[in-house]
C-alpha cells in the first residue's frame, strides 16, 4: 500500500525501496511451497519500476493494473 499514498517524500520512497528488497529477498518461499511455480506475474514485474514512476511522473494516483488481471486471466484460461 506504500504506493498508494496520496503524497511521496524521500521517507515513504525509501520505505518502497526497503519492502521491495524485502520482498525480493523472501519471494523464493512461494515458490518452495509450491504456492506458484515462477513468479513471472505482469504486477510483480511492474514493482519494480514503482519508485521510478513516481520519481518522474508523481503519486500513483488513479493507476491500476486492470489490463494486465485481465490478460492474466484469460492466458490462465488457454
Amino acid at each position: 500500500y506504500l504506493a498508494q499514498y496520496p503524497t511521496h517524500d524521500d521517507t515513504t520512497l525509501q520505505y518502497m525501496q526497503k519492502a521491495l528488497e524485502d520482498f525480493h529477498q523472501h519471494k523464493e518461499v512461494i515458490i518452495n511451497l509450491g504456492v506458484r511455480d515462477n513468479l513471472d506475474i505482469p504486477k510483480f514485474h511492474s514493482l519494480q519500476h514503482y519508485l521510478e514512476n513516481i520519481k518522474n511522473f508523481g503519486t500513483t494516483d488513479n493507476y491500476n493494473t486492470e489490463m494486465f488481471e485481465r490478460f492474466h486471466i484469460d492466458f490462465c484460461k488457454e
